[in-house]
C-alpha cells in the first residue's frame, strides 16, 4: 500500500529492550518472519531502552517516508501508550502508532496451547510457570 504520490509506508517495530542478548535475537527472528511474509515491506527494528538500535537511531533511517510504529509490547502501559507514540511522533512527524500486541486473547490462547504442549511432551515434569509483569500507573 503506497501513500498517494509517495513512498510505501515502513514498519518500525519498537520493543522494550533488555540487557539479555536473547531478547533482540527473538525480536529479529520475529521481524525476519514479517519480512518473509511481506517481502516488499520495509521493516525497521528499534528499542525503547537498553538495546540497540534506539528508537532515535532507527528513526534517522526512516525520515521522509510514511511510518507505522508497532510497539512490540504485551500490555497497555506507559511505554505503549505514552513513551513510544510520543517519541515516534516527535522524531517522525505524521507517523502512526498502532496498539501494542497485548493484552489480547490470542496471546493468552497461544500461551495456554504452549503450556499444554509442554505438558503433553513431558507429563511427568513438575515445573511451575510464573507469569509476572511490571506494574503501571495506568488505571486501565
Amino acid at each position: 500500500m503506497a501513500e498517494a504520490g509517495g513512498a510505501p509506508p515502513a514498519l518500525l517495530a519498537v520493543a522494550h529492550g533488555t540487557r539479555d542478548p536473547a531478547g533482540p535475537a527473538v525480536v529479529r527472528a520475529l521481524l525476519d518472519r514479517v519480512r518473509a511474509m511481506r517481502p516488499g515491506l520495509r521493516v525497521a527494528e528499534a528499542y525503547g531502552e537498553l538495546s540497540e538500535p534506539s528508537l532515535e537511531e532507527a528513526a534517522e533511517g526512516l525520515r521522509g517516508v510514511p511510518v507505522v510504529v508497532v510497539p512490540l509490547l504485551l500490555a497497555r502501559g506507559y511505554h505503549a501508550l505514552v513513551d513510544v507514540p510520543g517519541r515516534a511522533g516527535r522524531l517522525l512527524p505524521g507517523a502512526v502508532t498502532s496498539r501494542p500486541l497485548g493484552p489480547d486473547a490470542l496471546l493468552a490462547g497461544a500461551l495456554a496451547a504452549r503450556l499444554a504442549e509442554e505438558d503433553r511432551i513431558s507429563p511427568d515434569r513438575r515445573d511451575a510457570v510464573v507469569l509476572g509483569a511490571a506494574g503501571s500507573a495506568d488505571p486501565a
